[in-house]
Formats: C-alpha cells, structure tokens, sequence
C-alpha cells in the first residue's frame, strides 16, 4: 500500500482519538482525558502511520496504568521552536519509563521523563507553514463525538465493539500468554454453561474453576480489570446485547433478561443502560 502525506489539523485528529478510545479507557478503568493549547495545529503527517504509531503508544499507555489513575493526551507548539508541535501523554499512578511494551512502540521522536508517579511521553511532530496563530483555549470542553469526522466515529464503534467482547478479551490475553488465555476461556465457558441460571454467583464460578474467592479474584483482576462480580455481570450483559441484536433470536427484552440470568426486569434494564448508553428496548 502507497503511502502520502496530506496537510490537515492535529488537533481534531488527536481529539477525535483520544474520542474514539474512551470505551477502552472505560474498559480498564482509566480515566482518559484531552487537552490542547491552541484552536488549530496544521502539519504534513500520513494518517495511517500516524494513527496507527500513537494509538498503539496510548493503549498500551492506558493498559499498564492502574485502575482508578489517569491519562492524559496534550497537543501545543514547541516552546524553543516554530516548526514543530509536541503531543505529549501523561499517566499518573506508576513508572512507565521503563516498561519495554510501551518505549518500543515509537522508534524515533519518542522522549520520556519521568514526573510524581507518572510518566511522561513526549513526541515532536513537524508542522507546516499553515498554522494559524495561537489562540488559547479557555477550556477545551466534554469529549462529544457530535463534530469529529466520520473515520473518528468507525474507530469509535469498533474499539467499543472490540473491548466489549469477551471473546476478544480472551484472544487479547491468549496472544499476551497462552496459559492465561486458556484459563479465561474456561472461565467464559463456566459462565455460558450457566448463563440462564440467576442464582449462578461468584462463589459457585471459583468453585467450578477449583479455585477459592480470593484466588479467582486476583487471577480475573489482573487479566481483565474486573473482580468477578463485575465480569460476570459484563459477560451477561454481552450476550443479552448479542441476543436482542440477533436476527436469528426471537425473543423480546423480558425473555432476554431471563434467559442471561437476570432475576429481575428493571435490575436488568438499569444494568443494561448504564453499560450501552441505551435501553435494551431501543435496539427491538
């Protein structure tokens, strides 16, 4: 595949990323946030290998930040010079300087240093001649998906998509180690088994996996970011959304609700929408 630059503004494009990543943020528990301290930042760059470098960098980024920290992307001009433009990344909780994963990611331009419990990366990128004058932000706003190009939205639906998964989820720990990958395949084939039952719980998953509560909660916490209670609540939210999603399924909302082990309606609804953004009911 050719390659070819295009003049274009950095700042909507790495707004738009940042966009597109929340439901992974989300998934991991992160608090993702974006910044920039000007309205417009042109520069010659080719989109699919500058997308494809930093969005690798930032999920992995995201990945190895603890639970309940937060990372930050950040766009501004280069204070000793005119011609280029720093994005710099910042996490908080934990070091990553030295986590070889994230440092390889980048090859050349990459800078590290490190701040109070954190990290930061910092990547200089050329700009062009087009840039409009400085203009300070008096504060950049919720992260809404209203405005940002249809590209942003494809990358938004799939990573949400993706990272919704479990199946995914439990390729993504196969590939990272495959024995990891073959316990949290019998973990998600426990729960299928056992998907209609609502007295299903917690205690009688580590019992199936021969495993004590305090055993299953640390293995699934470090592969999925999830004590128990809360994957298998992901797990069933999942298949009731591929169930009311299925053309092959006749079932309505009540049924669904059921037959993925939700003792009740509203309990199932409140879950439901606090996950998708949405009723089970808007997607029949």
């Amino acid at each position: 595949m050719s390659s070819f630059n295009v003049n274009a503004d950095l700042v909507p494009l790495f707004r738009g990323l940042v966009i597109g990543l929340l439901p992974f943020a989300n998934a991991q528990q992160v608090a993702l946030y974006f910044s920039a301290d000007v309205q417009h930042l042109h520069a010659s760059y080719n989109p699919a290998d500058a997308l494809s470098k930093i969005t690798v960098l930032l999920t992995r980024i995201i990945t190895f930040t603890p639970q309940s920290y937060s990372v930050t992307v950040s766009i501004g001009k280069c204070s000793d010079t005119i011609d280029r433009c720093m994005l710099v990344i910042e996490n908080t909780g934990v070091d990553l300087s030295r986590v070889v994963e994230i440092i390889s990611t980048v090859s050349d331009g990459l800078r590290l240093e490190k701040v109070n419990r954190g990290t930061r990366f910092v990547i200089e990128i050329p700009v062009t001649d087009e840039v409009d004058p400085i203009k300070i932000q008096t504060g950049n706003g919720p992260l809404t998906p209203k405005k940002y190009p249809f590209y942003f939205s494809a990358v938004s639906k799939r990573l949400a998509s993706h990272f919704s998964n479990s199946k995914n989820l439990e390729n993504t720990v196969s590939q990272l180690n495959a024995t990891d990958g073959v316990f949290l395949k019998k973990v998600n084939a426990v729960i299928d088994a056992n998907i209609n039952d609502s007295e299903f719980k917690v205690d009688t998953l580590a019992c199936a996996m021969a495993l004590s509560r305090s055993q299953l909660f640390r293995k699934l916490k470090t592969l999925t970011r999830m004590s128990p209670q809360k994957y298998l609540l992901f797990v069933r939210l999942e298949r009731a959304k591929k169930m009311l999603q299925s053309k092959s399924v006749d079932a309505n909302v009540s049924e669904v609700c059921y037959q993925t082990g939700f003792a009740s309606k509203s309990h199932f609804t409140r879950a439901f929408q606090k996950k998708f953004g949405f009723n089970p009911s808007d997607i029949k």
